[in-house]
């Protein structure tokens, strides 16, 4: 996605000046699932500095980024059972609905298609309504056990026992 669509923003290679930024913007992010009450209560947890820097290492960490070159948004990402999955994406609220998030996904979906994967994987709560829908609008599907490999669903057991509700937490992928 090119820069004029994005009016000013820009999606970008994390550099690592811009880590000690992120735990901010998936702060501010977090604000509208604590206001949905999906009762997950980690909100106070963000990706340990330490795994953002393995991705930006890896070349699987985007930044969407402001017209100042601020990071607004961020795609943190890592190879599970042959898939890239997506372990964060975040938007702080006040740069929320201007097509970042979409621009953060099709470029780690680039990413697995240079990389030869097979496919973009994911875990979201399934009763918040804007999440399914979105991923969906990009062509993922959600995955029943049966379908899911054993990575995906030790990744999603290991959410729950963080906390997360688990008739809520869906595997999703999306095949290229």
């Amino acid at each position: 996605m090119g820069t004029g669509a994005l009016a000013g923003y820009r999606i970008r290679d994390a550099g690592e000046a811009d880590l000690t930024h992120l735990a901010a913007v998936e702060r501010s992010a977090a604000g509208l699932f604590v206001e949905m009450d999906n009762g997950y209560r980690g909100e106070d947890e963000t990706l340990p500095l330490a795994v953002l820097d393995l991705c930006r290492a890896a070349g699987t960490l985007w930044i969407a980024a402001a017209p100042d070159d601020a990071p607004v948004g961020f795609l943190a990402a890592t190879e599970i059972d042959s898939s890239l999955f997506v372990l964060e994406m975040s938007v702080a609220r006040e740069h929320q609905r201007k097509g970042l998030g979409r621009a953060l996904l099709e470029k780690a979906i680039d990413h697995a298609r240079w990389a030869h994967l097979p496919a973009v994987s994911l875990t979201t709560d399934r009763e918040i309504p804007w999440n399914r829908p979105f991923y969906a609008s990009l062509g993922f599907v959600t995955l029943d056990s049966d379908r899911a490999s054993p990575g995906l669903l030790a990744r999603r057991e290991a959410e729950i026992a963080a906390g997360h509700d688990p008739a809520r937490r869906c595997i999703m992928a999306k095949l290229l």
